[in-house]
């Protein structure tokens, strides 16, 4: 039997930080009403296909990722019935270049 899908309404961030640092499930919310549920990550679709690691978006991805890291509780994601989009385990996380670049060969002043 296939499992069910779910759409990400509002939680790309929370589910793919879930996704990277090993867990297998989610609180969820079916149309952000109702009871909280525990959605298996592998059944998550993604409305989009990568998240910034830099300007303001890139903060928002920040305390999410070492939230989700440390263990802290974050709100539930909102999900809807349905298959469209990509799986959280294929969205990618885009970092800034230009900081990258930086990083590797640093200012000698």
């Amino acid at each position: 039997m296939d499992e069910q899908t779910y759409k990400i309404d509002e939680g790309v961030r929370r589910a793919k930080a879930a996704w990277l640092c090993g867990r297998e499930t989610i609180s969820a919310q079916i149309d952000g009403v109702g009871e909280i549920i525990q959605v298996p990550l592998s059944a998550l679709r993604s409305p989009k296909a990568i998240i910034e690691d830099f300007g303001p978006r890139g903060a928002d991805w920040g305390l999410v990722y070492r939230g989700t890291k440390r263990g802290d509780t974050l709100p539930p994601i909102v999900i809807v019935a349905g298959a469209g989009g990509i799986p959280i385990s294929d969205v990618e996380v885009q970092a800034d270049e230009l900081e990258l670049f930086r990083q590797r060969y640093p200012s000698d002043s």
